[in-house]
């Protein structure tokens, strides 16, 4: 980050503000997946708007958004503070991922686009079989990784056909991306979950909704023992 930075440009007045400020929010997340800030750590406004390559007022109005869901944390004069999730957040995280995503995938597994199971599984293999000797070619595996498993379970969800479940699926999956950037890089190198991944979608290819929701849970009560294992490791 360069040590001197321009001053951020004030949008209140202009008549982009409004996609400007969803889009300092999207940017944000999107900075989260990357690994640009990192959770515990006091980064500026002057520093987000850096990176994302935002308006101060947009920035601001992606922190009142960030901090009402828990993302972040204001500190008056000084910044902000990514929030570090603890053991019995994850807990409740995968609590509500279960009650909402195991229906989901069930209503999905009886009604889905047999071309858009193929292109996941597909996905799905490569990234398994993707190299993983060099320290660049892990970090661009684990931004793979992570945007997929976004991808696989938001089309899980889209079977619910419901705003307010994309929503609250969010919230949890951006906490999520939280404890990811906690963890050791040797929690993020393996492929185990993507292998669960496969068992699932070849069961909703065979339309055993019951199969496909069984191996869900037990998918998700995997990940949630994977998390807790690396956080209070």
């Amino acid at each position: 980050m360069p040590s001197e930075l321009q001053e951020p440009i004030d949008d209140e007045a202009t008549p982009q503000a409004p996609v400007q400020r969803s889009g300092a929010y999207e940017r944000f997340l999107k900075c989260l997946m990357q690994g640009v800030f990192r959770p515990g750590r006091l980064v500026t406004q002057r520093e987000i708007c850096e990176a994302t390559g935002s308006t101060i007022t947009a920035v601001r109005e992606a922190l009142k958004r960030l901090e009402g869901e828990g993302i972040v944390e204001l500190i008056a004069k000084k910044g902000v503070v990514l929030h570090e999730i603890t053991a019995d957040e994850v807990r409740e995280i995968y609590q509500l991922r279960k009650i909402v995503e195991v229906p989901a995938v069930r209503a999905y597994a009886l009604d889905h686009d047999p071309a858009e199971i193929d292109v996941l599984r597909q996905k799905t293999r490569d990234i398994m079989d993707a190299p993983m000797d060099t320290a660049a070619q892990r970090q661009a595996l684990v931004r793979r990784r992570t945007k997929l498993d976004w991808d696989l379970h938001q089309t899980f969800l889209s079977a619910l056909r419901s705003s307010l479940i994309d929503d609250i699926f969010r919230n949890l999956e951006t906490k999520q991306m939280l404890v990811r950037l906690q963890l050791p890089p040797r929690y993020l190198s393996h492929g185990e979950a993507f292998a669960e991944h496969l068992e699932i979608l070849d069961a909703i290819v065979a339309k055993d909704a019951d199969k496909a929701a069984h191996l869900l849970e037990n998918h998700l009560s995997t990940a949630q023992q994977r998390f807790l294992d690396a956080i209070e490791y």
